[in-house]
C-alpha cells in the first residue's frame, strides 16, 4: 500500500493569544475584577480582558468562516499559547521555509518581532497588538491569499 502524503495547505494561520496570565483569581471559579472588596469597586485587569475578548472574537470569526477550507486540508490554523516555545519556534520557521514571505518578514517573524497577540500568515506578520485587524478584515486578507495560492497552483498544474 503507498504511503499518502498530506498535501501542505495553501495558507497557514497561526493565532499567538496575550499571555494570560493574572496570577491572582482569573481561573474558572471566578476573576479579582469581579470582587469588590478585593478591587475596591476598580475594573481590575480591564485592558487585558478587553484584549482577550477581542482575540476570542477574532479566533471564532477565522475558525468559523474557514471551516470548509480546513476540512479539505487547504488551509490550517493553530492557536498557541506564547509561553509554548518549543512549539511555536519551530513552527513559525518552518512556515517561513514552506512560504518563503521574504528574508525581512521572515526574519521577524521567526525573532519574535511582534507584540502580544499576534497573527501569522503564511510566515508573514499580518497583526498584532496595536494593528490587530477586526475579524471582517483579517478574513478577507486571508481570503485574497487563499484566492492567489489556488490561481497560482493551478497555472503551475496546467503549465
Amino acid at each position: 500500500m503507498p504511503s499518502e502524503t498530506k498535501p501542505v495547505p495553501q495558507v497557514s494561520i497561526i493565532l499567538i493569544r496575550e499571555t494570560a496570565e493574572q496570577m491572582s483569581g482569573s481561573g474558572c471559579c471566578g476573576r479579582v475584577a469581579g470582587d469588590p472588596c478585593l478591587t475596591g469597586s476598580r475594573d481590575a485587569f480591564q485592558e487585558v480582558r478587553r484584549q482577550q475578548e477581542a482575540f476570542g472574537i477574532l479566533h471564532r470569526a477565522v475558525v468559523e468562516f474557514f471551516a470548509e477550507q480546513q476540512q479539505r486540508g487547504e488551509l490550517t490554523i493553530v492557536t498557541v499559547d506564547p509561553r509554548n516555545q518549543p512549539y511555536l519556534i519551530p513552527k513559525l520557521l518552518k512556515d517561513v521555509w514552506r512560504y518563503r514571505p521574504g528574508w525581512g518578514k521572515g526574519l521577524c517573524s521567526t525573532l519574535q518581532f511582534f507584540s502580544l497577540p499576534a497573527v501569522i500568515v503564511n510566515g508573514r506578520i499580518l497583526s498584532r497588538r496595536g494593528r490587530l485587524l477586526d475579524p471582517d478584515a483579517l478574513c478577507h486578507a486571508v481570503n485574497e491569499i487563499l484566492t492567489v495560492s489556488k490561481a497560482q497552483s493551478l497555472r503551475q498544474e496546467y503549465s
